[in-house]
Parts: structure tokens; C-alpha cells; sequence
């Protein structure tokens, strides 16, 4: 069965989508066959990746069927991912009163068909800890948290790491949840304070848990999501070294469960 991850942040912004992406990119550039999950009512890895179904991950989780995500697992416009599409439905999921609502998506992929065709599983998370982000943890097999150098992120990781804690304590939600690690976004290492909260970051959550390469602040990200593209297709040697980073981030996550 493929490695499930989540990667997520209780805060908005951080690139958390546009990162899902480049890294699905990039694990099919290793062979991988990659399905992307968007939680996010904003449907953004949905829009970027051009992900469109019939069904949609909001029907997923109000269906009372076991394995009924296969049918909603769509082709995308980038090469090798695959997708189940989100949806602004998906903020109602949140409000509605549903009889066990953190297991929905494990059942919806008991035993679905189709699944066993992927190497890779992302799961794109919301920006909050509700109900769908613990959906996600429920599922997988690691976390990968994001976050920026700004004070209220690095805050924010501690936060989320508490979290994780209590899924793990918890034998009905997933005790073999593992944080992989974190990668720092938008880095702008010629700035003092980044700098300062890079060394509070590996002070707080240690040297080996803070993930290099940093992946830096530029407007090719989000130019290459408005293009619908990753940025290894867009030209120049920014995007291309950035496409590097993305990469290697890519190569560790194979290794990381080898």
C-alpha cells in the first residue's frame, strides 16, 4: 500500500498547497505514482492542479460506504498525479453534527480499489485543527509540518506538534503516527530575523527534526500555481534551483520509510 503523508500547519499561507504539488511533481519525476488528497475547503491543490470529478472529497466523507474514495480519484493536467478533488462543501463538514466524524475518511478508504496503484499518498491539510485535518492524521502514516520563520509559525509547530501528541495517545485515532519532520518555507536567510528564527526553530524541535534544504521566499511559486504548473517546468535558474530543493525534499521523503 503507498506511504501516506500529511503535510500541515494550523496556520494559513506557509505555501502548504503549492509545496503538496511541487512535491508530488517531484516524486513522479522519481518514478513515483502519486494521489493527492485536497482537505482544504479552499480547494487550492485542486484549482493548481487542475483536478476535476465527477465526485469530490466532501461526498467522500458523507458517504456511509466503505472504500467509496476510488470513485472519486480523478486524473489531473500534471503527469503521474492523481488527485481526489476538494471542495468549498468541505467547510460544512466541519459545522454538521456526524456520528464519528474523524473516521470518515478511513473508512472511506477501507479497502477501496484503485489505491494499491499509488506509491504516494499527500494528503494537502486545511489550515486549521478541525475536524478534517484530524481526518488526515487519522490516515496516515507520518506528518510533514510547514511553516515559515515568523514568530507566530514557529509558535504555531509547537501547537501542532501537541497535537500529534494526542492523536498518538489516543489507541482509537492513530498511535503509529510519526512526524517526519519539518521544512521551513519562504525562507529568507539574508534577513536577520529569519535567521534568529531558523535557530529558535532547531533550539525548540531539534537540529535533526528541522529539514534542509530551507526552500526559499520567490515569486516563481506562486507564478508557477497561477500557470498550473510546477516549477520544474518554469524556466530560469531560480525556478530550477528551487526545483532542486523541492527534489531532494522528494528523495527523502522515498528514503525516509526505505
Amino acid at each position: 500500500m503507498p506511504t501516506i503523508t500529511a503535510l500541515a500547519n494550523q496556520k494559513g499561507g506557509v505555501g502548504k498547497t503549492a509545496t503538496t504539488c511541487n512535491f508530488a511533481a517531484a516524486l513522479t519525476d522519481l518514478g513515483r505514482r502519486v494521489l493527492v488528497l485536497d482537505l482544504d475547503a479552499q480547494a487550492n491543490s485542486t484549482e493548481t492542479l487542475d483536478a476535476v470529478g465527477e465526485y469530490d472529497m466532501y461526498d467522500v466523507l458523507r458517504s456511509e460506504e466503505t472504500g467509496v474514495i476510488g470513485d472519486a480519484i480523478v486524473e489531473t493536467a500534471w503527469p503521474g498525479v492523481s488527485a481526489v478533488p476538494g471542495s468549498k462543501r468541505l467547510s460544512l463538514f466541519e459545522q454538521e453534527s456526524l456520528m464519528t466524524p474523524e473516521h470518515r475518511l478511513k473508512n472511506a478508504m477501507w479497502q477501496a480499489s484503485g489505491l494499491e496503484e499509488f506509491d504516494d499518498i499527500l494528503i494537502d491539510s486545511p489550515p486549521s485543527l478541525g475536524r478534517l485535518t484530524l481526518n488526515g492524521l487519522i490516515v496516515a502514516d507520518r506528518v510533514v509540518i510547514l511553516t515559515e520563520l515568523e514568530p507566530y509559525s514557529i509558535r504555531g509547530v509547537g501547537e501542532f506538534i501537541e497535537t500529534l501528541s494526542a492523536v498518538r495517545r489516543n489507541p482509537q485515532l492513530n498511535p503509529a503516527l510519526r512526524l517526519a519532520g519539518i521544512i521551513v518555507n519562504k525562507a529568507k536567510l539574508n534577513t536577520i530575523e529569519h535567521q534568529e528564527g531558523l535557530k529558535e526553530l532547531k533550539a525548540a524541535f531539534g537540529t535533526d527534526v528541522v529539514r534542509s534544504p530551507y526552500l526559499r521566499a520567490s515569486t516563481v511559486v506562486p507564478t508557477s500555481a497561477g500557470a498550473h504548473k510546477p516549477v520544474s517546468k518554469m524556466r530560469g535558474p531560480v525556478a530550477a534551483a528551487i526545483a532542486e530543493d523541492y527534489a531532494r525534499h522528494a528523495k527523502w521523503l522515498v528514503e525516509e520509510v526505505a
